[in-house]
């Protein structure tokens, strides 16, 4: 339905006669559809209007229009450099080419580099490099908190070309991960990339952690994962509070008697010998007397009736009713 889409916004280019390039070819099954209903017949029907035609394309020859959705390479990569021996380059032989090296920030050396320069990873990676003998306590006791959780785990941290990685196996023992511990310098760019880039989607906590664990480990993971979806401005301007605000409770004053009245059922009870299984309770707000009323049933008609028996003839018509708004409250016969 793209190709629908597209003809409501580009739709002066496909008056002229075009020719369709598809990598799939959902376009011709659509058009080939038999018996259309619905959206699809309103699709086909407003396809019919342009001359194009359509050409099927197959996935290696479909690099120009393919590379387009994918996401740009901000330095000078290999696969960049294998595209230009292969396909050359047209340069000015005027222009000044000023060739530039690009370190790459999540290479094994630059990891370790990172890894040494965190205060809590550094020792342990230090007596991995020199001995694969878990150190006694009295080695680590002088270190942090999250060193000594890191020690913790010293059966499972391993390491791949000299950086500290863990290995996390699932219960079954079917599945393994290797997770990279990483340096705390490092846990702003992967959250930004898990959860506030393109491809991260602004997901909840659980999707966000699950995503960053995949590959990932560091101390007080869930926490920092929590507290940065939390904190997310895009997310808080899409998402509303999850409380709502409540106004403070008034105070609401009467100055005399049968001024306010307030009424409301209690039950069912257990049906009485006279056929009663509620209670009509009323009170006056200003002298607080009540009255307790057995009634058989809680229908508008029955209360009203009560209502103006046991109160209305004995203490006269207050000025006002005050009830929880009840279907039976709301009712012709209160009105």
């Amino acid at each position: 339905m793209s190709r629908v889409l597209q003809s409501r916004t580009i739709s002066e280019y496909w008056k002229r006669g075009t020719c369709h390039c598809l990598l799939q070819q959902e376009l011709g099954w659509l058009l080939n559809f038999k018996e259309p209903e619905g959206q699809i017949a309103r699709g086909i029907q407003r396809l019919q209007e342009y001359d194009f035609e359509i050409q099927h394309r197959k996935g290696t020859s479909h690099g120009n229009a393919d590379a387009l959705s994918r996401r740009p390479c901000k330095e000078s990569c290999k696969q960049w450099t294998n595209a230009e021996k292969k396909f050359g380059m047209e340069r000015d032989i005027s222009v000044k080419v000023l060739t530039t090296t690009t370190v790459d920030p999540w290479s094994s050396c630059e990891i370790q580099k990172a890894q040494l320069e965190d205060p809590a990873i550094k020792p342990i990676l230090e007596k991995k490099l020199n001995s694969a003998d878990r150190p006694s306590w009295q080695e680590i006791a002088p270190e942090s908190p999250t060193t000594k959780r890191y020690w913790a785990l010293w059966d499972s941290l391993h390491l791949k070309d000299g950086v500290l990685y863990r290995k996390w196996e699932s219960d079954d023992l079917n599945s393994c991960r290797w997770q990279l511990i990483l340096p705390k310098s490092r846990i702003p760019e992967v959250l930004r990339e898990t959860h506030d880039s393109a491809s991260g989607g602004h997901f909840g906590v659980m999707k966000t952690l699950s995503k960053t664990r995949e590959r990932f480990y560091w101390d007080r993971l869930s926490a920092d994962v929590e507290n940065w979806c939390r904190e997310c401005h895009a997310c808080g301007a899409r998402k509303g509070p999850k409380t709502r605000t409540k106004g403070r409770l008034q105070r609401y004053n009467v100055g005399a008697p049968f001024e306010r009245m307030a009424l409301d059922i209690l039950g069912p009870f257990p049906v009485t010998t006279k056929g009663n299984q509620y209670v009509l309770v009323l009170m006056d707000y200003f002298t607080k007397w009540p009255e307790a009323i057995p009634i058989p049933d809680q229908e508008a008609s029955t209360v009203a009736e009560e209502l103006v028996r046991s109160w209305i003839s004995c203490y006269g018509v207050p000025m006002i009713l005050h009830s929880d708004q009840g279907t039976n409250f709301n009712s012709a016969p209160f009105y």
